[in-house]
């Protein structure tokens, strides 16, 4: 029960959460506005504007670039997640020998399965976050960015690492990801980088679905708690 109502919650808000995902990668990826030590192909002055710009330049369905990615991604962790859940819960409850584990095993329980869930679909955040972060310019727009690209990556100062955009003239070591398939995308990123390429950033991505997955749970644990005791006092009462 809980494993579909993950995958419908998933679908529905996916309409939302999708565009402000993109919006948050390239933000967090571009730092500040005009950024003097890394030019990352993105200078946004707020997410208002960074909306704006990407719907002018690249069109609205960029606000929805890996959408399919995302929805790849999400459906595995939730299907993961309360499947881990549900069975660590349940081996919980024959230890303690009843339904309530205490608050320990009931943050444990629901910070493991968020956690191991996101480590096991990292190779799937990983093309959805570069899907995300790609630059698609109009053609009369590619050569201006270009020597834009080119101008910073000569003078900036510190942290000057380039990063996979369409604009090709800038050397890279990472692939664009000109697809939307999500095989051809993790094929990719093996050929380039090997498996330690499907699982950058594992380590955050563990702490944020840990993180995540544990208020959720236990939140949802202790209102179900409190739901069934009001049902059964509102129960005795009538009687």
């Amino acid at each position: 029960m809980l494993i579909e109502a993950g995958f419908l919650a998933d679908l529905v808000a996916s309409t939302l959460y999708v565009p402000s995902e993109v919006l948050k990668t390239r933000l967090q990826l571009q730092g500040r506005y005009n950024n003097p030590f890394f030019y990352s192909g993105y200078n946004y002055k707020s997410t208002l504007d960074a909306a704006r710009t990407i719907a002018r330049t690249e069109g609205v369905p960029a606000l929805y670039s890996g959408y399919k990615a995302t929805i790849v991604r999400d459906l595995p962790f939730s299907a993961l997640q309360f499947a881990i859940y549900e069975q660590s819960r349940g081996l919980a409850t024959q230890i303690v020998g009843g339904a309530d584990i205490g608050l320990g095993l009931e943050v444990l329980t629901a910070m493991s399965a968020g956690g191991i869930a996101g480590v096991l679909t990292c190779p799937l955040d990983v093309v959805k976050t570069r899907t995300q972060t790609q630059v698609t310019l109009h053609s009369h727009e590619q050569s201006s960015q270009a020597s834009k690209m080119e101008k910073v990556a000569k003078t900036a100062k510190g942290q000057a690492r380039l990063i996979h955009t369409n604009v090709r003239t800038v050397p890279t070591t990472v692939p664009t990801l000109d697809t939307s398939s999500i095989l051809t995308g993790l094929n990719m990123i093996y050929k380039t980088e090997g498996v330690g390429g499907w699982f950058r950033g594992v380590g955050p991505r563990f702490v944020w679905t840990s993180v995540q997955s544990g208020t959720m749970l236990v939140m949802y644990q202790y209102l179900l708690k409190q739901f069934e005791r009001m049902s059964s006092s509102e129960g005795s009462n009538v009687v």
